[in-house]
């Protein structure tokens, strides 16, 4: 039995799956959160016949917006990637180092969460900056497009016709942001240049007076490394409650703090998907989905009940896969 094996790098955590290739039904699953017992895995399964391995890499920049097989000079540019995904990009180019040193001789596949976004019309991509610093490819690229991609691959069979109409999509979890399709295709993405942009989320975040980045450097003499440390790990969530990144703790805690960090995730998650419907004109489909979207009735009520002075829509829930779309990519090659 011949298997594609996906390999799915996060900030906290490795996770992985084994698709027969034929019929595409999970074999194998796992997540890791440790190196070490993460290559004692990948060694696990050399007993099957793995005739792929895919990889989820976040930012693929202006260049790669469609899967495509692994070379040392894919890797290269990778890496000088990473300043804009660093909590991600790392993780994957390690990952991948690791699989290949295992199986040299096997394809390995590399798919992007900025590739889905491609799509984005050239206005929303552009950043008032002067045009030098766009034709440097700074602009805005949006994120989590496996998980969207996977949502407008089932979209039809919740929504129906209105699949196609104007749809967006909350992918809410310790990265949170929000997309806007039309004909399942991406229109419009609250995450731009970095995925510190949008919505806040569990240590991230979101979006701010970029005003205050200055303030920290020069008025309050913060090291660049103390400001990026601020923004990707001590804020969001973590940072307003002063207690954990974890919807579910904060849900169930009595702290005022906790009660202001869910509050402030809910009312900015609305405001940031209100301001996406201009680009497809309205709503007709609003898609929850990610670890606190699919899990959190709370949550969706809170900022599905802020968003109902646009009108009447139906709201799903579904339940997002992005291993299946790095292993659907992998069956073409």
């Amino acid at each position: 039995m011949s298997v594609i094996l996906t390999c799915n790098a996060g900030s906290t955590n490795n996770k992985f799956a084994a698709f027969e290739r034929n019929s595409m039904q999970g074999k194998a699953h796992a997540t890791i959160y440790d190196m070490a017992e993460t290559i004692e895995w990948l060694c696990s399964v050399g007993t099957l016949d793995i005739t792929a391995i895919g990889h989820r890499v976040v930012h693929g920049g202006r260049e790669f917006i469609k899967p495509l097989v692994i070379t040392d000079e894919v890797i290269s540019k990778l890496k000088a990637l990473a300043p804009l995904a660093p909590l991600h990009q790392p993780a994957s180019l390690r990952l991948i180092e690791e699989t290949r040193k295992l199986y040299p001789n096997i394809p390995q596949i590399v798919c992007f969460d900025t590739a889905f976004h491609h799509t984005m019309p050239a206005i929303e991509k552009r950043l008032p900056l002067p045009n030098w610093y766009h034709s440097e490819g700074i602009q805005r690229y949006g994120f989590h497009g496996l998980s969207y991609q996977h949502i407008a691959d089932v979209l039809p069979n919740y929504a129906g016709n209105l699949a196609d109409g104007r749809v967006v999509v909350a992918h809410l979890g310790g990265g949170s942001s929000a997309c806007a399709m039309r004909q399942r295709k991406s229109i419009a993405s609250t995450m731009g240049f970095s995925t510190l942009d949008g919505l806040m989320m569990g240590t991230r975040c979101g979006a701010f007076d970029p005003g205050l980045v200055l303030y920290l450097l020069e008025t309050m003499e913060m090291k660049t490394e103390e400001v990026r440390r601020l923004l990707y790990l001590e804020s969001g969530l973590r940072g307003v409650s002063g207690l954990s990144s974890d919807i579910r703790e904060l849900l169930a805690s009595p702290s005022p703090a906790a009660k202001e960090a869910v509050e402030l995730y809910c009312h900015l998650a609305a405001k940031q998907i209100a301001g996406l419907l201009p680009a497809i004109g309205g709503l007709d489909v609003l898609v929850f989905t990610g670890g606190i979207g699919e899990h959190s009735a709370s949550v969706r009520e809170r900022i599905t009940d802020t968003l109902r002075w646009v009108g009447d829509f139906p709201v799903h829930v579904i339940p997002t896969d992005e291993e299946l779309v790095i292993a659907n990519a992998c069956k073409t090659f």
